[in-house]
């Protein structure tokens, strides 16, 4: 039997000001194509599918369109579950419909846990859907108040399954948790309180003859080979630069695993990180312009006016400007205390550049916001 592994598509996502809605449909039609070409029997979607819990239309049209394609398409079984951006009831809405034999979604631990059969020439396989589910959630639903962290819940959830899984089966587990010993980006949101662990050991899936992972934008394998996360689609950020994405084709055997390979994502976009003086990076911009998303590390000293503006009429999907620390005395005369106070205006543009991922206020806003400043200075006089 065959498996397409894939998680983390993240769907509607934003890389600071710009939709990711065209990138993402591209890819879903590579992995459209490799799911028909390599003749997969399932295919596995390891949670987080959309960005938020309340993800826009056109996010979810795009998924309801792919699976729409795959359902009349072709012959492949089809597996999701809800990931920790994912709003669970959204993603199993309609679970009543699903075709039993041939689809199993799942968002809350409500629904249900029986896993989807599928046979092959060796028997049966047993595939498990276990969602993402936040602690009090999960201390409600099983009535066991002992549960306080993410391993807490996981064990419940595999206990769950592994009593509906018939002997003799090889057991899939399709999850969506923080595996001990992951490597992680800069994109993952935290699965726990502040100060929690969020880890759970990779020793809890016992028993399983392959387990698709969600959660970790990186494809690897944790604490065994036949526990992997296939990794997300395409590159949420510039720590991703120039790290190749793909889905994972899972060959079972009579006895687990008999083969993994990668099959390479090609994004419409790319994620770049450059650097050099801003003239230098103008004069060296390709033609026609790249449609790449673009980091630049800049090398100039002193001021510079309008950096972002100015990158963008060569870059014009430029996302993010960092400068060189300086050196000597200079850089340590301009470095402010930590406890210094900042100028309201200062404010504003760090907080615009930290949740658009570098880009400041363009003129125009910059004209607004110290309009509106300097409106409640005069109020407050």
């Amino acid at each position: 039997m065959r498996l397409l592994h894939t998680s983390d598509w993240h769907l509607g996502r934003m890389m600071a000001q710009e939709a990711l809605l065209e990138d993402q449909a591209e890819i879903l039609d590579q992995i459209f194509t490799i799911l028909v070409e390599s003749g997969a029997d399932v295919i596995v979607i390891a949670g987080d599918v959309f960005d938020r819990a309340v993800p826009r239309k056109e996010a979810v049209d795009l998924f309801d369109r792919f699976l729409t394609r795959v359902y009349r398409e072709t012959p492949a079984a089809i597996v999701a579950l809800a990931g920790n951006h994912d709003a669970p009831e959204r993603v199993g809405f309609g679970g009543a419909l699903q075709d039993s034999a041939r689809v199993l979604i799942r968002g809350p631990l409500s629904s249900r846990a029986a896993p989807l059969i599928l046979k092959d020439d060796h028997g049966p396989v047993a595939i498990s859907a276990l969602p993402f589910c936040e602690v009090y959630a999960a201390r409600a639903h099983y009535q066991a108040m002992e549960v306080s962290c993410p391993e807490h819940v996981l064990r419940e959830q595999l206990q769950e399954a592994r009593a509906v899984v018939s002997p003799g089966s090889r057991w899939v587990v399709c999850a969506h948790a923080f595996v001990q010993g992951g490597a992680v980006t800069d994109t993952e949101r935290s699965l726990d309180f502040v100060g929690g662990v969020e880890t759970v050991p990779h020793t809890l899936f016992e028993g399983a003859a392959y387990v698709a992972l969600g959660h970790l934008h990186r494809s690897q394998a944790v604490g065994a080979e036949h526990i992997r996360y296939s990794g997300a689609p395409m590159a949420f950020g510039f720590d991703e630069a120039g790290a190749e994405k793909s889905v994972l084709l899972v060959d079972l055997g009579p006895h687990g695993v008999s083969a993994v390979e990668a099959r390479p994502l090609v994004p419409l976009r790319s994620v770049r990180v450059i650097e050099g003086t801003l003239d230098a990076l103008i004069r060296a911009a390709p033609q026609p312009p790249c449609r790449d998303f673009i980091k630049a590390v800049l090398h100039d000293e002193g001021e510079l006016v309008d950096p972002m503006g100015r990158l963008r009429t060569a870059y014009p999907f430029a996302l993010q400007i960092e400068r060189r620390a300086r050196q000597g005395a200079e850089a340590g005369a301009r470095i402010r205390p930590a406890h210094a106070r900042r100028e309201p205006f200062e404010v504003v543009d760090a907080f615009l550049q930290d949740v658009r991922g570098g880009a400041g206020p363009s003129a125009e806003e910059c004209e607004i916001v110290r309009a509106a400043l300097a409106d409640a200075v005069d109020e407050a006089i």
